[in-house]
């Protein structure tokens, strides 16, 4: 056993462990990211290297719908992959200013994003979904949902979601909604929703963490 190894003993008719993970793996419990030595979340970074990032992603605070401001949004993008951070943020700081500034997201960008097709260039289209509701954008709300929609195939093929691919998809496409105006000031919200049904009672964070 990898995680937790020197915790397992022996016994006459049995082998003791910890089964913390058990629960972790199949979905039932969500480990507790408190600082300490037997942080689950550092533990399994130590063996499996990129487990941390993916449970700490922004991406289940949108899910959840937690509101996030334009600031939030861009610090959440800044945590990305250097290749998406390039492709999204202006070179350098304007003079006079100390942060670089969010490059208007066009077709070429998404483009870029769709084909990087990464755990983190999803986490970047779904904020930048969200940034779409904050600013009201119907243009960049429609692209990012279509990006979405384009990178999807390549993503279920990804060790750690493919395992899960019908839970975490229906999840991400009951957030990438479609918006459809009946008139200027009144918006309907339509979910396309890909692959099979997810198993009952889905929750956001309830997934394997990746490489466990």
């Amino acid at each position: 056993m990898k995680l937790d190894g020197e915790r397992i003993r022996k016994r006459d008719t049995d082998v003791a462990r910890p089964r913390k993970w058990d629960g972790y793996e199949k979905g039932k419990f969500v480990p507790a990211d408190k600082p300490g030595p037997r942080n689950a979340i550092d533990q399994a970074e130590a063996v499996f290297p990129g487990t941390a990032k993916w449970f700490r992603s922004p991406l289940w605070d949108v899910l959840k719908k937690r509101k996030f401001d334009q600031l939030q949004i861009d610090n959440a993008l800044f945590s990305l992959d250097p290749r998406i951070i390039a492709l999204l943020f202006e070179p350098k700081p304007r003079e006079g200013e100390s942060r670089r500034r969010l490059l208007p997201f066009d077709a070429g960008s998404a483009r870029l994003l769709q084909a990087l097709a990464t755990f983190d260039s999803l986490v970047a289209i779904v904020l930048m979904a969200h940034l779409a509701e904050i600013i009201a954008s119907p243009q960049l709300r429609e692209l990012a949902v279509n990006t979405y929609a384009g990178m999807q195939e390549k993503l279920r093929g990804i060790p750690g979601l493919k395992e899960v691919a019908a839970d975490f998809f229906h999840l991400v496409d009951s957030y990438c909604k479609h918006w459809t105006f009946l008139s200027p000031s009144q918006r309907m919200e339509v979910t396309f929703f890909s692959g099979n049904e997810p198993s009952e009672g889905t929750q956001p964070v309830k997934f394997r963490l990746p490489g466990l």
